[in-house]
Protein backbone atom coordinates (compact mmCIF):
# COMPACT_ATOMS: atom_id res chain seq x y z
CA UNK A 1 0.00 0.00 0.00
CA UNK A 2 1.81 3.33 -0.95
CA UNK A 3 2.21 6.22 1.22
CA UNK A 4 -0.57 8.44 -0.22
CA UNK A 5 -3.09 5.67 0.49
CA UNK A 6 -2.25 5.13 4.01
CA UNK A 7 -2.75 8.76 4.65
CA UNK A 8 -5.98 8.66 3.13
CA UNK A 9 -6.97 5.45 4.94
CA UNK A 10 -5.23 7.41 8.15
CA UNK A 11 -7.97 10.51 7.14
CA UNK A 12 -10.90 8.37 7.04
CA UNK A 13 -10.46 7.52 10.55
CA UNK A 14 -9.70 11.35 11.78
CA UNK A 15 -12.47 12.81 9.45
CA UNK A 16 -15.41 11.30 12.29
CA UNK A 17 -13.56 12.18 15.22
CA UNK A 18 -13.36 15.44 14.44
CA UNK A 19 -17.34 15.93 13.83
CA UNK A 20 -17.86 13.75 16.73
CA UNK A 21 -15.65 16.74 18.23
CA UNK A 22 -17.28 19.86 16.64
CA UNK A 23 -20.95 18.54 17.52
CA UNK A 24 -21.03 18.65 21.17
CA UNK A 25 -19.24 22.02 20.48
CA UNK A 26 -23.02 23.52 21.68
CA UNK A 27 -23.16 26.76 23.90
CA UNK A 28 -25.91 25.61 26.22
CA UNK A 29 -25.58 25.71 29.72
CA UNK A 30 -29.12 25.27 32.49
CA UNK A 31 -28.28 25.90 36.06
CA UNK A 32 -31.40 25.23 38.05
CA UNK A 33 -31.64 26.26 42.13
CA UNK A 34 -34.25 25.72 44.43
CA UNK A 35 -34.96 25.42 48.48
CA UNK A 36 -35.52 22.13 49.12
CA UNK A 37 -37.09 22.80 52.68
CA UNK A 38 -39.79 25.00 51.01
CA UNK A 39 -43.47 23.60 50.38
CA UNK A 40 -44.73 24.35 46.82
CA UNK A 41 -47.86 21.95 47.37
CA UNK A 42 -49.44 25.29 49.17
CA UNK A 43 -49.42 27.19 46.02
CA UNK A 44 -51.73 27.19 43.37
CA UNK A 45 -51.16 31.02 41.60
CA UNK A 46 -48.74 32.68 40.09
CA UNK A 47 -48.47 36.24 38.38
CA UNK A 48 -45.55 37.02 35.91
CA UNK A 49 -43.17 40.29 36.68
CA UNK A 50 -41.70 41.95 33.50
CA UNK A 51 -40.87 44.55 31.54
CA UNK A 52 -42.51 45.35 28.46
CA UNK A 53 -41.27 44.42 25.40
CA UNK A 54 -41.95 41.79 22.10
CA UNK A 55 -39.45 39.35 23.67
CA UNK A 56 -41.03 39.93 27.16
CA UNK A 57 -44.01 39.19 25.89
CA UNK A 58 -43.17 35.73 24.14
CA UNK A 59 -41.35 34.71 27.21
CA UNK A 60 -44.54 35.45 29.41
CA UNK A 61 -46.50 33.54 27.40
CA UNK A 62 -44.19 30.69 26.94
CA UNK A 63 -43.99 30.21 30.81
CA UNK A 64 -47.57 31.01 31.40
CA UNK A 65 -48.44 27.94 28.96
CA UNK A 66 -45.71 26.07 30.82
CA UNK A 67 -47.11 26.43 34.40
CA UNK A 68 -50.29 26.31 33.10
CA UNK A 69 -49.48 22.89 31.78
CA UNK A 70 -48.54 21.90 35.06
CA UNK A 71 -51.59 22.70 36.70
CA UNK A 72 -51.01 26.51 37.86
CA UNK A 73 -53.34 28.87 37.66
CA UNK A 74 -52.29 32.79 36.71
CA UNK A 75 -53.38 35.40 38.75
CA UNK A 76 -53.06 39.08 39.51
CA UNK A 77 -49.89 39.92 41.28
CA UNK A 78 -51.48 41.27 44.55
CA UNK A 79 -53.36 37.86 44.78
CA UNK A 80 -50.90 35.16 43.67
CA UNK A 81 -49.91 33.07 45.92
CA UNK A 82 -45.87 33.63 44.24
CA UNK A 83 -44.31 35.69 41.44
CA UNK A 84 -42.29 35.10 38.59
CA UNK A 85 -39.81 37.61 37.50
CA UNK A 86 -37.40 36.78 34.57
CA UNK A 87 -35.56 38.89 32.32
CA UNK A 88 -33.32 37.77 28.99
CA UNK A 89 -30.00 39.00 27.67
CA UNK A 90 -28.62 38.88 24.12
CA UNK A 91 -24.82 39.26 24.17
CA UNK A 92 -23.90 39.77 20.49
CA UNK A 93 -20.66 38.51 18.90
CA UNK A 94 -19.31 35.62 21.54
CA UNK A 95 -16.10 34.24 20.84
CA UNK A 96 -15.57 30.80 20.55
CA UNK A 97 -12.51 29.04 20.71
CA UNK A 98 -12.82 26.31 18.20
CA UNK A 99 -10.37 25.54 15.75
CA UNK A 100 -9.53 22.46 13.01
CA UNK A 101 -6.05 21.58 12.08
CA UNK A 102 -5.13 17.88 9.24
CA UNK A 103 -1.70 17.34 8.55
CA UNK A 104 -0.45 13.91 6.29
CA UNK A 105 3.08 13.56 5.53
CA UNK A 106 5.72 10.85 5.22
CA UNK A 107 9.56 10.61 6.87
CA UNK A 108 11.17 9.41 3.90
CA UNK A 109 9.62 10.69 0.86
CA UNK A 110 9.47 14.17 0.92
CA UNK A 111 5.85 14.10 0.11
CA UNK A 112 3.40 16.10 3.13
CA UNK A 113 0.02 17.43 2.99
CA UNK A 114 -0.81 19.87 5.43
CA UNK A 115 -4.08 21.31 6.11
CA UNK A 116 -4.68 23.75 8.98
CA UNK A 117 -6.66 26.84 9.98
CA UNK A 118 -7.76 28.17 14.12
CA UNK A 119 -10.83 30.51 13.19
CA UNK A 120 -12.81 31.85 16.42
CA UNK A 121 -16.22 31.89 15.91
CA UNK A 122 -18.48 33.91 16.76
CA UNK A 123 -21.67 33.74 18.24
CA UNK A 124 -24.74 35.25 19.65
CA UNK A 125 -25.72 34.15 22.87
CA UNK A 126 -28.88 34.70 24.93
CA UNK A 127 -29.18 33.81 28.88
CA UNK A 128 -33.12 33.98 30.33
CA UNK A 129 -33.06 34.03 34.40
CA UNK A 130 -36.60 33.20 36.23
CA UNK A 131 -37.00 33.46 39.60
CA UNK A 132 -40.02 32.38 41.84
CA UNK A 133 -40.70 33.85 45.15
CA UNK A 134 -43.69 33.89 47.56
CA UNK A 135 -45.62 37.16 47.34
CA UNK A 136 -45.93 37.51 51.05
CA UNK A 137 -42.51 36.89 51.81
CA UNK A 138 -40.60 37.60 48.39
CA UNK A 139 -38.41 34.74 49.26
CA UNK A 140 -37.28 33.33 46.02
CA UNK A 141 -37.71 29.46 46.30
CA UNK A 142 -36.82 28.92 43.20
CA UNK A 143 -34.40 29.73 39.68
CA UNK A 144 -33.13 29.12 36.61
CA UNK A 145 -30.53 30.24 34.53
CA UNK A 146 -30.32 29.04 30.63
CA UNK A 147 -27.50 29.92 28.13
CA UNK A 148 -27.89 29.54 24.40
CA UNK A 149 -26.76 30.16 20.95
CA UNK A 150 -28.94 32.35 19.57
CA UNK A 151 -29.52 31.62 15.82
CA UNK A 152 -30.99 34.68 13.43
CA UNK A 153 -34.33 34.53 13.78
CA UNK A 154 -36.27 35.33 10.19
CA UNK A 155 -39.80 36.04 11.74
CA UNK A 156 -41.31 36.31 14.71
CA UNK A 157 -42.82 32.87 14.92
CA UNK A 158 -39.05 31.54 15.03
CA UNK A 159 -38.25 34.23 17.71
CA UNK A 160 -41.80 32.26 19.79
CA UNK A 161 -40.46 28.85 19.16
CA UNK A 162 -36.99 29.84 20.63
CA UNK A 163 -38.39 31.24 23.85
CA UNK A 164 -40.88 28.37 23.90
CA UNK A 165 -38.20 26.10 23.96
CA UNK A 166 -36.31 27.94 26.78
CA UNK A 167 -39.23 28.31 28.93
CA UNK A 168 -39.85 24.11 28.09
CA UNK A 169 -36.70 23.13 28.87
CA UNK A 170 -36.00 25.61 32.21
CA UNK A 171 -39.28 24.51 33.91
CA UNK A 172 -39.17 20.60 32.87
CA UNK A 173 -38.14 19.84 36.61
CA UNK A 174 -40.75 22.29 38.33
CA UNK A 175 -43.51 20.44 40.25
CA UNK A 176 -46.50 19.85 38.96
CA UNK A 177 -49.48 20.96 40.94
Amino acid sequence: MGRIAKGVKMFRYILPLLLILFSGCSTKKLDIDFDPSFNITAMSTFALIYNSGLNDERLAEAITHEMQTKGYVRAAENEADFDITFYSIIEEDVPSNAGVGFGIGTFSSGLGLSLGTVRGFSNDEGTIVINMDETATQKIFWSATLTKKVENFNTPQERAEYFNEAASEMLKEFPKK
